[in-house]
């Protein structure tokens, strides 16, 4: 009988810390071998084999781990930091956590406060709801400096806004988007002969790249409406752009404020359309894909630092979990 097939291997040395592994293919059994750890005795023991099969909690797994100091093992389930499948076509945003204190401040660049949010640098979150900074209600940033109750919103200078958020609702976006570059946020354009925008979330943009400018009158710089931009320089520290498009003599872009923004605005935004420095198709190759993420430590699959670890996926014909 034929119980399924390998769909895909590999092996990579562990850096200590949790790793994906991005397969296009899905799979209903994962394994990975500690090929550093099987070779030797630890005090304490650790984990050496690692087994997923579909129908497992986030975060489960079958361990196999050498006792301490010695060549002989044991067998048990691990409940948290082994494997979880992620599929990262779906885009469904997580549970609203709201904001509390001075939720989001008006500052550069602005903070938000979220008791016990869970979030993780890098992650991406939708603000709505909020009383007073109704600016950015609906819009979407990458978070950065993040602690147990706050992170802080690194792309938006909030100083020149009349007064901090009081209020208001956040929820995570899971996953990367599908295609890249994406429509993004514009939170500032710079009044230059090589105009600067700022946008609100990681923007994958690169040399060559062209996009379109959508600027609704309410945000001031009405000139630049419409107008299409080829990027020249790319900043991933303030995540900018350069565009070939000479603003100096254009109207100060800045928000509205928050009454006028109560009224419905439509945010700055981009819109990048092919390609020059990354072929015609970029925006158009679906980047999604099924990943497996490794827990990583002594009792993880991904192992410890400097350990190797061998791993395969298999697809099986049939599954049934009664």
């Amino acid at each position: 009988m034929n119980y399924g097939q390998i769909v895909a291997s590999g092996s990579f040395t562990s850096d200590g810390t949790a790793k994906e592994i991005p397969l296009r293919s899905d799979f209903d059994f994962f394994e990975t071998t500690n090929y550093t750890q099987m070779a030797t005795t630890q005090t304490p023991g650790r984990g050496v084999k690692f087994t997923w099969n579909r129908g497992l909690a986030d975060g489960y797994g079958f361990m196999v781990s050498k006792e301490d100091a010695a060549d002989t093992v044991t067998y048990e389930v691990v409940t948290s930091g082994a494997f979880t499948r992620v599929d990262k076509s779906v885009k469904t945003p997580e549970a609203a956590k709201s904001t509390s204190g001075t939720d989001v401040t008006n500052a550069d660049p602005a903070v938000v406060t979220v008791t016990a949010h869970g979030y993780s640098t890098g992650d991406r979150i939708r603000i709505y709801g909020t009383t007073s900074m109704l600016q950015i209600a609906g819009y979407e940033f990458t978070i950065t400096r993040v602690d147990a109750n706050s992170f802080q919103l690194p792309y938006l200078d909030a100083s020149g806004f009349a007064a901090a958020a009081t209020a208001g609702t956040v929820r995570r976006i899971p996953n990367n988007p599908s295609y890249v570059p994406e429509k993004n946020y514009i939170t500032k354009a710079t009044q230059a002969s090589s105009m600067v925008v700022t946008l609100s979330l990681t923007h994958n943009l690169a040399v060559g790249d062209k996009v379109r400018l959508h600027v609704d009158s309410n945000y001031g710089m009405t000139q630049a409406d419409g107008l299409v931009g080829e990027v020249t320089a790319v900043d991933t520290t303030n995540n900018t752009i350069t565009l070939d498009i000479d603003s100096s003599a254009f109207d100060a872009f800045a928000f509205p404020i928050s009454a006028v923004a109560a009224g419905g605005v439509t945010p700055a935004h981009i819109v990048p359309f092919g390609t020059v420095a990354n072929g015609v198709d970029q925006a158009l190759v679906n980047q999604d894909q099924i990943v497996m993420k490794l827990g990583a430590g002594a009792d993880g699959p991904a192992g410890s630092s400097s350990d190797v670890i061998y791993w395969r996926a298999w697809k099986a014909g049939f599954v049934n979990n009664e």
